[in-house]
């Protein structure tokens, strides 16, 4: 799974745009909880309309993890 890559890679934070944003934050986030012995922490944020790439772009450049932004278009 995906989020299982990005939990392997340390990903840190997730920011999510489109229409089911909100959805697939919420199916990430108990992902990262998983049974609740060993929950991995990650930031998720989602946008919907109105909101764009270019928002979601800008948060992440806000947050103050190490590393670089990266996108990944589905």
């Amino acid at each position: 799974m995906l989020v299982a890559e990005w939990i392997r890679e340390g990903v840190q934070y997730v920011g999510v745009v489109g229409l089911d944003a909100e959805d697939i934050v919420e199916a990430i986030d108990w992902f990262c909880i998983g049974d609740g012995t060993d929950p991995y922490e990650m930031l998720t944020a989602s946008h919907t309309a109105p909101e764009t790439m270019d928002d979601a772009i800008a948060l992440a450049s806000q947050v103050d993890f190490p590393g670089d932004v990266s996108i990944v278009v589905f």
